[in-house]
């Protein structure tokens, strides 16, 4: 069997672009752009979210070999991308001021609480009264790390609704092309007699590239707005999982201080 050959005059896809009627250039154009943005954020994301789990990783295979959570405090500084060591940091340093608040760690190292308060609050409260008080401030510390860990998923979500926006309005405005490269070419053949393919040709020609167009830049910002949601959530789950760990050990704290 003999090979198809086009027949002349044949053009491919870039001499249809080329040759598209200017509203059609204009909704390729304006796919265009928003297929640079969508891309540039989705490879962004990517990488985030390889480096988040990265670290992650690292991070845990350390820390489930603590004593006390306290330990990590300033290891927690070389995990900049890990929302769990931002997390951790923020737990322990809410923890500490508390502790400081109620006059169980000596002021002078930090200086966040003065002397005289620190003496004045020990002689109307003795430090078995101010540890009994360790248990019911146990959700100052949980809030903080959940407004640690809300702001971090704000991090990660970041530019996710231009991905949605983009994988919902793509395809209209693809559509938008296509009704108007149709009604053009029934403008154009209205006062022709005899109508043949080549008459409506350019018109559909232009209506099934923007189609195809907007279809193109709709699909991969749906399949990877889908994916970073689903990564988003499986992250959430995890850091609410590390703070109930966390103040697990605020607890083993309180009772081994009252012991």
């Amino acid at each position: 069997m003999e090979p198809f050959v086009p027949p002349a005059g044949t053009t491919g896809w870039l001499e249809t672009l080329l040759g598209a009627g200017l509203f059609a250039k204009f909704i390729i154009l304006v796919l265009f752009f928003f297929s640079v943005i969508a891309w540039s954020i989705i490879i962004k994301k990517i990488l985030l979210f390889r480096a988040i789990r990265r670290e992650n990783k690292s991070f845990l295979s350390l820390f489930q070999h603590r004593r006390t959570a306290k330990q990590f405090f300033k290891l927690t500084t070389q995990y900049q991308n890990s929302p769990l060591a931002k997390v951790l940091s923020c737990g322990i340093t809410e923890w500490e001021n508390l502790e400081k608040q109620l006059g169980l760690t000596n002021p002078s190292a930090t200086g966040a609480v003065s002397t005289v308060e620190t003496i004045a609050r020990r002689k109307s409260q003795s430090p078995s009264a101010a540890i009994n008080l360790l248990p019911q401030l146990l959700p100052n510390a949980s809030e903080a790390m959940n407004r640690t860990a809300s702001a971090e998923l704000e991090r990660v979500e970041r530019f996710l609704p231009f991905l949605a926006t983009v994988g919902s309005v793509s395809p209209f405005i693809g559509l938008l092309g296509t009704v108007w490269g149709v009604l053009s070419a029934l403008i154009n053949i209205k006062t022709i007699p005899i109508v043949t393919l080549q008459v409506i040709a350019p018109g559909v020609s232009d209506a099934l590239v923007t189609t195809v167009a907007g279809l193109i830049v709709a699909i991969p910002a749906v399949i990877f707005y889908n994916y970073f949601v689903g990564k988003t959530k499986d992250l959430s789950s995890e850091i609410e999982r590390f703070i109930s760990v966390i103040i697990g050990d605020f607890r083993k704290d309180i009772i081994i201080s009252q012991s």
